[in-house]
């Protein structure tokens, strides 16, 4: 497990380190703390705190919130990193991306339609 990282340097994080579900994933600035650690598991989900890193509602459309939530092992909780360093839902078909595009701290991760642009870019940590 480790760190995903991203646009502006920042990193993937649970807002507030919280477990509760529905809780935002943002990006701040990379440290050590339980909601910046993630494992990516072998059945594709990135978890962190016990729960999954969920696209809300399993839907597809653009500027869908990404958010924390129990693992289920619907697609929408599935993720895979392509040769481009994207990450593409499995349900959604569309990639994991800040919203601005900004890399201020505390601005929140979205599903967006993939177009490699740099705040659809991550670097996952290795697989557990």
């Amino acid at each position: 497990s480790g760190v995903i990282s991203g646009y502006g340097g920042k990193c993937a994080e649970v807002a507030g380190s919280l477990s509760a579900n529905g809780t935002a994933i943002q990006l701040n600035a990379c440290g050590t703390g339980s909601g910046q650690s993630w494992t990516v598991a072998a059945d594709g989900t990135l978890r962190a705190l016990g729960k999954c890193l969920t696209v809300a509602g399993g839907a597809t459309a653009d500027g869908t919130p990404a958010q924390l939530a129990t693992c289920t092992g619907a697609t929408s909780q599935k993720w895979t990193s392509d040769a481009k360093g994207q990450l593409v839902g499995t349900g959604s078909g569309k990639c994991l991306d800040a919203t601005g595009p900004s890399s201020a701290n505390g601005t929140k991760l979205q599903i967006w339609t993939c177009a490699a642009t740099a705040n659809q870019l991550w670097k996952l940590p290795t697989a557990a």
